[in-house]
C-alpha cells in the first residue's frame, strides 16, 4: 500500500485544515491535495513512472510538493546537492531544478520555470495513488557526509510509516511543532509525512527570523534544531522572549554550557538531545546537562544499543567503547554503497561511528567519533573534547579543530571565527591548559566554518585549507 493514502483521506475529511505553511505560502489540505494531483501529472506527462529515481533541487515549499507528487506515481525521491548528483547520477532517472543552467550529469532535466507553471492548468491529475508494496523504495536519505561521500539510506513504502510512527512516540509528542532542519535530512522528512499522514501542519524552516515569526505566530509547542540553528534563533529573539516552546529537541551534535544557559533564558525551556542516525532514528533522548554537556539521555524503548570494544565483544558498563545499536524495521544495508567496520551495517547491527559509554543509571555518553581521536605528539584525545572547550572559552564566536598532515606527522589545528584579529600567543596559552603539551599546527581566522546539512563541522573541509 502507498503511505500516501493516508493523506489522500485526510484531504477527504479535513480539507480546510491546514496542511503547510511557510513564510510566504500557506495551503490546506484541499489546496495541497490539488496541487499534489497536478504536479503528479505533470511529471507522468514527461515520463516519470513508479520506480524512478528523481534528485529535487527546489524551494523548499515546492519540494514537499513534489515529494507527495513523486510518491503518488510510485518514484523514489531524493533532496539533491552537487556532491549527490556527482556520485550517484549514473542511477539517477530525472533532476528537477528551477534553475536552467544549473549543472548536472543527470540526462533527464525537469525545469520548473514559467512555462512548466503555465501548463498545469491543462494536465491530467493523478488523483489514484499507485499501488505499492512493501518493499518498494520511495525515499532516499543522506548521510551527512562529512567523513566522506554520503551514504543512501532506502526507505521503502513500509519502512516510512514504521520510522514516522517510532519518531512520534520518541520525540514529535508536542504539536504543533516544526522541524528546522530541512527537507535534506531525515528530521525534516518525517515531520513532513508525519503532518500529511497524521493531520497536522508541516511548517517549512528557512531563516531564522522567518522560523521565530511561524514559531510566533502560530503558537508552536516544539521544534527539533541542530545547535547552530537554535544559536541563530536566539540571536534573532528578544532575551527574554514570550514562547509557546516546550519541548526544543537538539540532534546532529553536542551543545555548549553557554547555549544550553542561552536557550533557558531566551525561550524559557531547557534543551533537550535527540541522538540517533538518519539510518536507524532515535536511540536516546535527554534533558541537556550543564554540568555534562556529553550526556544524551536514556535509551528510547524500542532501541538495543551497546558498547564493544574493537573486537565487538560487548563491553561493561561505564568502559568507553564503539557504540552500535538496532531497531524494528531499520535498513540493513545503504543505497548503492557499502558499509565498513565499525561504521555502518555489520551483521544485523547499525555502527554509527560514535564512541560513548553507559553509567550505572542507564544514561549515555558521548565521546566523540572514531575518526576524531587522534595522536599528536604524544597527545591522544577526540577533537570534540578540544572543540567543546574552545566554544566555553569565551575568546570565539566559533572555533573547531582539525587535522592535517606535515612532513608525515599528525598535527593539530584550530579554525575559528571571530570579530578580533587572532591572538596566537594567547591562543596556544589557553589550550595548553587543558592539553599542556599539544603543538598547534595552524591557527586559522575564517569568516565561517564550514558545515555539513547538519550543520556538524566539516573537518575536512578545514583540513584542505591547509
Amino acid at each position: 500500500m502507498n503511505p500516501i493514502i493516508k493523506f489522500w483521506s485526510l484531504a477527504e475529511s479535513q480539507p480546510d485544515s491546514l496542511a503547510l505553511v511557510s513564510a510566504s505560502v500557506q495551503m490546506n489540505y484541499r489546496d495541497l491535495a490539488d496541487n499534489v494531483a497536478r504536479f503528479a501529472g505533470a511529471l507522468r506527462r514527461v515520463g516519470v513512472k513508479k520506480g524512478d529515481v528523481i534528485a529535487i533541487q527546489e524551494k523548499p515549499e515546492l519540494e514537499a510538493v513534489l515529494i507527495l507528487a513523486s510518491m503518488q506515481l510510485g518514484a523514489v525521491t531524493l533532496s539533491a546537492s552537487k556532491l549527490i548528483l556527482d556520485s550517484y547520477f549514473q542511477h539517477i532517472d530525472f533532476f528537477i531544478t528551477n534553475d536552467p543552467l544549473a549543472m548536472s550529469r543527470v540526462t533527464n532535466r525537469i525545469v520548473i520555470n514559467q512555462e512548466f507553471m503555465a501548463g498545469l492548468g491543462s494536465v491530467a491529475k493523478v488523483n489514484q495513488p499507485e499501488n505499492l508494496e512493501p518493499d518498494d523504495l520511495v525515499r532516499l536519505s543522506f548521510s551527512s557526509g562529512t567523513t566522506g561521500v554520503p551514504k543512501a539510506i532506502p526507505f521503502t513504502a513500509a519502512r516510512i510509516p514504521i520510522r514516522t510512527e517510532s519518531a512520534h512516540r520518541n520525540w514529535m509528542q508536542a504539536t504543533p511543532g516544526m522541524s528546522l532542519l530541512g527537507l535534506d535530512t531525515i528530521t525534516g522528512i518525517i515531520a513532513l509525512f508525519w503532518a500529511v499522514t497524521f493531520g497536522s501542519t508541516y511548517f517549512v524552516t528557512k531563516d531564522a527570523i522567518s522560523n521565530l515569526e511561524l514559531i510566533q505566530k502560530y503558537e508552536l509547542k516544539a521544534i527539533e534544531t541542530s545547535p547552530a540553528r537554535l544559536k541563530d534563533l536566539i540571536a534573532v529573539a528578544k532575551v527574554p522572549t514570550k514562547s509557546s516552546l516546550q519541548t526544543i529537541l537538539v540532534a546532529g551534535s553536542l551543545m555548549t554550557d553557554e547555549l544550553g544557559e542561552a536557550c533557558q533564558r531566551t525561550f524559557g525551556a531547557t534543551a533537550t538531545y535527540l541522538y540517533g542516525s538518519t539510518e536507524v532514528g532515535a536511540a536516546s533522548i535527554g534533558s541537556f546537562e550543564p554540568t555534562q554537556n556529553n550526556r544524551l539521555g536514556r535509551l528510547t524503548s524500542d532501541v538495543e544499543l551497546e558498547i564493544v570494544g574493537d573486537e565487538l565483544q560487548p563491553l561493561p558498563k561505564n568502559q568507553l567503547g564503539n557504540i552500535r545499536y538496532r531497531k524494528t524495521g531499520m535498513p540493513t544495508e545503504y543505497w548503492k554503497s557499502t558499509s565498513s567496520p565499525l561504521n555502518g551495517f555489520v551483521n544485523g547491527w547499525f555502527y554509527p561511528g560514535d564512541q560513548g559509554w553507559i553509567d550505572d543509571a542507564g544514561f549515555i555518553y558521548l565521546s566523540g567519533r572514531n575518526d576524531d581521536v587522534v595522536n599528536a605528539a604524544g597527545n591522544k584525545f577526540n577533537l570534540l573534547t578540544l572543540d567543546l572547550w574552545l566554544a566555553d572559552s569565551g575568546i570565539f564566536k566559533e572555533a573547531a579543530s582539525f587535522t592535517y598532515q606535515d612532513a608525515g606527522e599528525a598535527r593539530v589545528g584550530i579554525a575559528f571565527v571571530s570579530e578580533n584579529p587572532p591572538i596566537p600567543e594567547l591562543i596556544v596559552e589557553r589550550v595548553h591548559k587543558l592539553l599542556p603539551n599539544l603543538q598547534l599546527g595552524q591557527i586559522m581566522r575564517l569568516n565561517s566554518l564550514p558545515r555539513n546539512k547538519m550543520d556538524k563541522v566539516d573537518r575536512n573541509a578545514l583540513t584542505d585549507l591547509t
